[in-house]
């Protein structure tokens, strides 16, 4: 949730780039009823990509960070599908951990 929310309120006065490692957002709380009620599921998860990159206007990257490096501001990126990283730079940096279930 706070990565998310993070994004939506800077948005206006940054460029902001988003990197998970999953391609959907879940809303955990809620699956359990997905069992009763499989149908619900839709309900509680959607893809990240195009909420981020056309809903929020931010940038989206599918994939991890590697390794923050303070003093030079970049960090470094492993996308999914690729075998090699990228870096990118920042002004400031946000870690939202989010949780694993």
């Amino acid at each position: 949730f706070a990565g998310l929310a993070m994004g939506r309120d800077l948005k206006s006065h940054f460029l902001v780039t988003i990197v998970d490692a999953k391609e959907f957002f879940e809303y955990t709380p809620g699956v359990l009823r997905a069992y009763v009620k499989p149908k619900h599921l839709d309900a509680l998860t959607f893809t990240l990509y195009p909420v981020i990159e056309y809903r929020m206007e931010c940038k989206f990257i599918w994939g991890e960070v590697k390794e923050l490096n303070g003093p030079e501001r970049t960090a470094t990126i492993k996308p999914i599908f690729s075998q090699s990283t990228e870096i990118i730079d920042w002004d400031y940096c946000m870690g939202a951990a989010g949780c694993n279930f």
